[in-house]
């Protein structure tokens, strides 16, 4: 071994002197110069650099590789989260048209039976009817509206039969009726859905916060095994 001095990853070798640090105390081995009588090879300079270069060589691949991959994995998870967001969008966008929906519905039943039921009527039983519709208009759940409904067509049906009235009243309030119903019956699956994917965009925060911590210490661990490897690549040349 030459009286030059290696520097290898905070090990000096200079003569038959071995200085490394651990634990931040610096450690000294002396060897001995009959090391070579003892049947143990000391490796020359060119060996032990084109060991470090390997070694420097196969970290980067392993880092590049990990980095990539997770690299694309946070790219998609990213991804999903912006897909999310234009879908929960979507969604705030779609109920506010389904209550404007529920209600136009509601409110050309209420309309058609002022004009061809409500004045045929008795003031006590047009009054009631009325006030079933009210209820009927507010903001309940599908379950509860379908009993009202039930309940409203039913007492709707007993007035018609008994005053004489067209039978046409009943399906033209009915099919209105319904497809306000089928409004309410969707924006309930839109509720549902958006707490699943409030959960759902909760859970990949948490892992995209994770894995861009890790993807960050990847990419300077790659960046280090690129500067070590260019530098000892010189030193081999």
């Amino acid at each position: 071994m030459n009286a030059s001095r290696i520097w290898i990853s905070g090990l000096v070798i200079y003569r038959n002197r071995i200085t490394y640090v651990q634990n931040k105390i610096q450690i000294v081995i002396i060897v001995d110069e009959n090391i070579e009588e003892a049947g143990i090879r000391v490796l020359t300079e060119g060996e032990l650099i084109s060991a470090v270069v390997d070694k420097h060589r196969r970290f980067l691949e392993e880092n590049k590789k990990e980095f990539e991959e997770l690299d694309s994995k946070l790219s998609q998870a990213e991804e999903d989260a912006k897909n999310a967001k234009n879908s929960r969008i979507q969604m705030e966008e779609r109920k506010e048209v389904l209550k404007e929906k529920r209600q136009l519905f509601y409110y050309q039943a209420e309309t058609f039976l002022e004009k061809e039921a409500f004045p045929k009527l008795d003031h006590v039983t047009g009054s009631k009817l009325k006030e079933e519709l009210k209820k009927l208009k507010s903001q309940i759940t599908s379950e509860e509206e379908q009993k009202l409904k039930d309940s409203f067509m039913e007492n709707l049906r007993e007035v018609v039969q008994a005053a004489g009235l067209e039978e046409n009243i009943l399906l033209q309030t009915e099919a209105r009726m319904e497809e306000a119903r089928n409004s309410n019956l969707e924006l309930k699956e839109i509720v549902q859905s958006e707490k699943q994917l409030t959960e759902d965009n909760e859970n990949k925060n948490k892992e995209i916060s994770k894995s861009k911590s890790q993807h960050k210490w990847l990419s300077a661990r790659v960046k280090n095994h690129q500067e070590a490897l260019k530098y000892w690549e010189k030193l081999k040349a």
